[in-house]
């Protein structure tokens, strides 16, 4: 079991002593008056008498003595904090874990303040939104390297996002478009109104078109595209970004794409 705080209810104690993330209170002047085991177990503490407070558990990595300074501050204040950091050097070699720490005042009607300390180990969390990045990145890596051109505008036309072969198509680098700023006038000049839509249509409806158009590139040549156009309303009616898929209709002397 967890080691007891004086004056504890004995049914209070099992169940915190139960619960999966660490928990330790602290008197006001940072001494440990309880810790349950869960936390006696995340520290490897041999017994209930050696119970390190979290200051004092998470040293060494100057990133992290930094959080639990700022943690142990807060709870000097009275104040609530939360803090997540990262331990490279956890066991096994090679590998780092995540916790996530929290602290909170608990006000006694005597006026004195006891702080709850939570620690939860979040390494598989962490490891599971990585994965998730991982995936998304593979995702973007995927749409940007496509063998057709993609864009995105906001319904003022403004190009939100354009894949990395319709900006080679166009002769626009994507390092610099990432700055903003890219209309659908200046790609589409005498065609951004019909790819533009302001008025209000049917709420949650979807419209898809056809365009056979010319797009223009950086260095004013033309480029014949067509263009497939869709655009969602929302439950007010109004427009959303659109998505567009670009194919080259014909390549630069004329000839007609297969």
């Amino acid at each position: 079991g967890g080691k007891d705080a004086a004056g504890s209810s004995p049914m209070l104690n099992a169940v915190v002593d139960e619960a999966a993330d660490g928990l330790l209170v602290t008197d006001p002047r940072g001494r440990v008056i309880y810790a349950n085991a869960a936390y006696l177990d995340l520290v490897d503490a041999s017994d209930s008498h050696d119970v390190r407070p979290v200051e004092r558990v998470f040293i060494g990595d100057p990133d992290v003595s930094e959080a639990t300074y700022r943690l142990a501050q807060a709870a000097r204040e009275g104040k609530r904090l939360t803090e997540e950091f990262r331990i490279a050097s956890a066991p096994p070699a090679g590998t780092a874990s995540w916790y996530r720490v929290r602290v909170r005042p608990i006000e006694r009607p005597s006026g004195s303040a006891e702080t709850v300390w939570t620690v939860a180990d979040i390494t598989r969390e962490r490891e599971r939104q990585e994965n998730v990045f991982q995936e998304l990145q593979h995702a973007i890596d995927y749409l940007d390297h496509a063998p057709a051109g993609f864009f995105s505008a906001d319904p003022s036309g403004e190009i939100v996002y354009l894949n990395a072969t319709l900006a080679s198509w166009l002769d626009y680098d994507l390092a610099q478009f990432g700055t903003g700023g890219l209309t659908l006038a200046e790609i589409a000049p005498g065609n951004a109104g019909a790819l533009m839509v302001t008025q209000a249509s049917e709420p949650g409806s979807v419209r898809t078109e056809i365009f056979d158009i010319d797009l223009r590139r950086r260095n004013g040549t033309i480029m014949p595209v067509r263009l497939f156009h869709k655009i969602a309303y929302a439950a007010d009616g109004q427009p959303g970004p659109s998505r567009t898929l670009v194919m080259v209709t014909r390549l630069d002397d004329g000839r007609a794409r297969d």
